[in-house]
């Protein structure tokens, strides 16, 4: 060995670190890791937690079963009532107490008088409830097995006083202790009590609930007739109050009337003030009268004027147009003699011409008749004349007269003024007073005529069974266990700290799941350890494990180039580490294709040498602390051969100071160097990474550095403090393994992996 020729400085990296690639599951995209949260990894939750889900479920089933056979069955019975919106107007009066107006606030204020305190009162002295078990608990005897597991029932009362579960007792006489216990019956019936109103009708539903039917029925009756008893007792209370009323009302006004009205009498008399026939007084009837003849009077004057004027402006040749004139009977005849002659003169002036003796005598005569005519004429119009004359004397003794009563008329306006106030309140005073005893009347009349608002549709029957509802209820029970047992289960799942499969570790450390290695129970074993029973069953399924982590690890490049320094650790002690190294060396070792060497790095508690090997023979081999420290100057030396299986090894002491500067020393990558040379694989066992940095100090020499994981134990945080610590290093990570795998109870959980098909492929191992 050329020493010089292997020398390092201090520091450097004989060899560029061997990194094994990802995989295409090691890093996932964010997109890759929500899909990972799919459907079929909710359903792969269940079936690992089935016995957790179907355990709980049936526990929690059984327990409400339990409690609901121990529950007193409950009846309800229900009456129907129906308002009474439509008036039966027997009398056309105004009740008292006015019916119900039909709207939906009605209905819900209606339903709160039912179940109102005084109307369940009545109920519970009507029918004795003080006096019944049911209702008052201080009568029962109870003694079911609720009360058995009830807590409360095992304490005493200063146990109960003390944690709040029971007021102290307080000094009651007998009287205030049954107002009490009245008072809890009254609250327990309202407890009982449903009183509810369908949509879009006019009904109301009085329901109870008991546990006797006779007694949910006899309830629900009772409060309905007691609820049409009030209605009717509040309408004869209003009614007789209005009654009363009435009767001191009237007997008041009817005094008034009487002082009223002889009040006016008096001030009549006193100023003469006569009404004549509901026609006003006296004064105000001639006043009447004569502004009546006085209108008249004026009328005539005016005619006559106008007659008088018409005859003296008229000429004889319009005296056919005077109507005053022609109207008179000598004037007619006159008239027709006139025409009669004229007529005649016409005919003789045509026969004889117009001085023939005849006609001449015939115009004569005409002018004898029209000088009658003007005569009467004459008299026509002084008798006109004298009629102006008339009616302007009638005219004026009127007005006269008129004006006379008008300033009498004045004289008493002032006195009417106080009448009319007080026959206004005499009026008044009477108007009241026949309102009020028409009132009393209609009232009087409605007392026999008063009717509920609302009437009983259908009484209640002895109840059916509603409490419990077994089927409902055990439904209800059976949904509810199964959330529960599947809520436990997805909470064990999430307080679960471990790792158990490499899916996990890939998607959690963004780092490449190797394989799992399965647990070997002690009827396999049979006092051996895994690494003896891997000399002995090399085809088992735990060697078949070691080969598939190997597998991965050589193939894992794409150059196909294998890592010949591997370096394995884990976070803690006791994942089975220096176990993997020794089981999978001896393995490889026993192919006999590869020269295989196992290098324990563990300086502070190596335990290969004094676990594996008592014979003198190993025992005179120098452990690597000897060679790192130069008392040993070749580490060919140390290094220790088994027969068995060809591995050859070198152990640790586990007695030495400074193991990190040990570790990093030039002795130390001189042995790397060269075993590199010489082996196809060295395999250094390293210490926990979470308990000392040593293994930190190694991976800057080897190829790659293997996790160590034991499943379903090592702590999530755990492992991911180590694997930070690998990377801030700059570890050439080589992938990560479960250890002592339970193979039972990973193929209970279901995850569909290889290592959940051991127990089926039985045949193609050697147990």
């Amino acid at each position: 060995m050329d020493n010089g020729r292997n020398a390092l400085p201090p520091g450097s990296q004989p060899y560029p670190a061997y990194q094994i690639p990802a995989g295409p599951n090691t890093t996932l995209s964010p997109t890759e890791e929500d899909e990972g949260l799919d459907l079929r990894a909710l359903l792969s939750v269940l079936w690992r937690r089935r016995y957790v889900i179907l355990g709980t479920a049936l526990f929690i089933y059984l327990l409400a079963f339990i409690y609901q056979i121990q529950l007193t069955p409950r009846y309800t019975a229900s009456t129907l009532l129906t308002l009474q919106f439509r008036s039966e107007a027997v009398v056309d009066i105004q009740a008292v107490v006015s019916g119900l107006s039909a709207n939906e606030s009605v209905i819900q204020t209606e339903i709160e008088v039912i179940s109102s305190r005084r109307l369940i009162s009545q109920v519970v002295d009507q029918l004795n409830l003080t006096r019944d078990p049911e209702f008052n608990p201080a009568l029962r005897d109870e003694s079911s097995l609720l009360q058995l597991i009830d807590p409360r029932t095992y304490l005493s009362s200063d146990w109960l006083m003390a944690l709040g579960l029971q007021e102290p007792p307080e000094p009651l006489s007998e009287a205030e202790r049954e107002q009490r216990q009245r008072a809890a019956v009254i609250g327990r019936v309202s407890s009982a009590l449903r009183v509810s109103s369908p949509r879009m009708t006019y009904t109301i539903e009085i329901a109870f609930e008991s546990e006797n039917r006779q007694t949910a029925a006899r309830l629900a009756n009772t409060l309905a007739q007691a609820y049409l008893d009030d209605q009717l007792e509040a309408k004869f209370e209003a009614t007789q109050r209005a009654t009363d009323w009435l009767s001191i009302r009237i007997t008041e006004l009817r005094q008034r009337v009487v002082a009223a009205e002889r009040a006016v009498q008096a001030y009549r008399e006193e100023h003469s003030i006569i009404e004549s026939g509901g026609q006003g007084t006296i004064s105000e009837q001639q006043l009447s009268k004569l502004n009546t003849d006085l209108v008249a009077a004026k009328t005539q004057l005016a005619d006559a004027k106008a007659r008088y004027r018409q005859i003296q402006t008229s000429g004889p040749a319009d005296i056919g147009a005077l109507g005053e004139v022609m109207s008179a009977p000598m004037i007619r005849r006159l008239s027709e003699q006139e025409t009669d002659i004229r007529r005649k003169a016409a005919e003789l002036s045509e026969r004889y011409g117009s001085r023939h003796p005849e006609v001449i005598n015939v115009r004569t005569e005409l002018r004898d008749i029209r000088r009658t005519i003007s005569t009467e004429i004459d008299k026509i119009a002084k008798s006109v004349k004298n009629e102006v004359e008339l009616a302007q004397a009638r005219v004026a003794g009127l007005s006269a007269t008129l004006q006379e009563l008008q300033t009498k008329k004045v004289e008493l306006e002032g006195s009417r003024i106080e009448l009319r106030e007080l026959e206004r309140e005499a009026e008044s005073s009477r108007l009241l007073l026949e309102t009020f005893v028409n009132r009393f009347k209609e009232v009087s009349t409605q007392d026999g005529l008063q009717k509920p608002d609302a009437r009983i549709l259908s009484e209640a029957q002895p109840g059916d069974q509603t409490f419990p509802n077994s089927r409902r209820s055990l439904i209800i029970a059976l949904i509810l266990s199964l959330g529960a047992g599947i809520g436990l289960a997805f909470l064990l799942e999430k307080l679960d700290n471990g790792y158990r499969t490499p899916e996990q570790l890939e998607r959690a450390l963004r780092m490449r799941g190797l394989g799992m290695v399965p647990k070997l129970n002690t009827l396999k074993l049979r006092g051996r350890t895994p690494s003896q029973y891997v000399l002995k069953k090399p085809a088992s399924s735990y060697g078949e494990a070691l080969r598939t982590v190997y597998t991965a690890i050589t193939h894992a490049s794409a150059s196909g180039n294998r890592p010949k320094r591997l370096l394995v650790t884990s976070s803690l002690s006791g994942e089975g580490k220096t176990t993997f190294c020794l089981s999978m060396a001896r393995l490889l070792a026993l192919a006999g294709n590869n020269r295989i060497l196992l290098l324990e790095a563990d300086l502070r508690r190596g335990r290969i040498h004094k676990t594996l090997y008592s014979n003198d023979a190993a025992a005179e081999v120098p452990p690597i602390s000897d060679y790192l420290t130069g008392e040993v100057t070749d580490w060919r030396h140390c290094v220790h051969t088994e027969p068995d299986s060809g591995l050859d090894l070198i152990t640790a002491s586990g007695k030495v100071e400074h193991p990190q500067t040990l570790l990093q020393s030039e002795n130390m990558q001189r042995l790397l160097h060269e075993a590199t040379d010489s082996y196809d694989l060295i395999i250094i066992d390293t210490p926990p990474l979470l308990a000392v940095a040593d293994a930190l100090v190694l991976t800057r020499y080897v190829d790659a550095a293997i996790l160590l994981v034991q499943w379903e134990s090592t702590p999530r945080d755990a492992v991911k403090s180590s694997l930070d610590l690998m990377r801030k290093a700059h570890a050439p990570e080589g992938g990560v393994v479960l250890t002592q795998v339970d193979v039972k109870k990973h193929a209970y959980y279901g995850y569909g992996d290889y290592a959940s098909y051991y127990g089926r492929y039985g045949t193609y191992y050697t147990n």
